[in-house]
């Protein structure tokens, strides 16, 4: 569970990785379900969230999603404009404070986002698969595609901001740094050496 403060409010969040959520949930008085729920088929993502104003409790609701599997972490929310942002799957829910209804949820990376960061007036949304710039509004300002998937099993950060510039390494370890407009500044592939080819003659004897 995660705590946050926002104004005169308070806001938990909780999920299926770190909270037994059967035990958390008493009552549902609002519930968000795209997923498999209404498929009758086993949900991935459960978030419950509460918010509460000097201590008592004012809204809750909690989010089904079948996708793909998400956790609530410190970078995966954002606070602003009296909206409340968080990840479920592969889609952003955007929730207005203090009520928690929905004003509106997206997809952006088909396979799962990872990651929500502000950034100037905007989103930085760091996916599995792509990387999103969008608005508060929900819409992409633009979105950036690398050789491989955003995901590297050598020990580099495969997404990090750096005061003006964006760096991501990809699974194949190839480095791209982005401006915050989305232009490639930057392309260092991994150049993999050749092996060594035999003549055809030298394949035999």
């Amino acid at each position: 569970m995660i705590k946050t403060d926002y104004k005169n409010f308070e806001i938990e969040l909780f999920d299926d990785i770190n909270d037994d959520l059967d035990l958390i949930i008493k009552s549902k008085k609002n519930e968000i379900d795209f997923g498999s729920k209404k498929e009758k088929l086993e949900y991935i993502s459960r978030h419950y969230i509460i918010v509460k104003e000097l201590g008592i409790e004012i809204s809750n609701i909690t989010i089904y999603e079948s996708n793909s599997a998400s956790g609530i972490y410190e970078d995966t929310f954002a606070v602003t404009d009296n909206k409340l942002l968080v990840i479920s799957g592969n889609e952003i829910y955007c929730l207005e404070i203090p009520s928690l209804k929905l004003i509106w949820h997206k997809e952006f990376d088909q396979a799962a986002n990872f990651a929500l960061y502000k950034l100037e007036e905007d989103f930085i949304i760091y996916g599995e698969i792509g990387i999103f710039r969008i608005t508060k509004e929900g819409e992409i300002v633009w979105s950036f595609w690398g050789r491989d998937i955003w995901v590297n099993l050598k020990g580099k950060n495969p997404f990090s901001v750096e005061n003006d510039k964006i760096r991501l390494f990809d699974f194949e370890s190839n480095e791209y740094i982005l401006d915050f407009n989305g232009n490639l500044i930057e392309d260092n592939p991994i150049l993999i050496p050749k092996r060594a080819q035999k003549k055809w003659w030298q394949r035999f004897g």
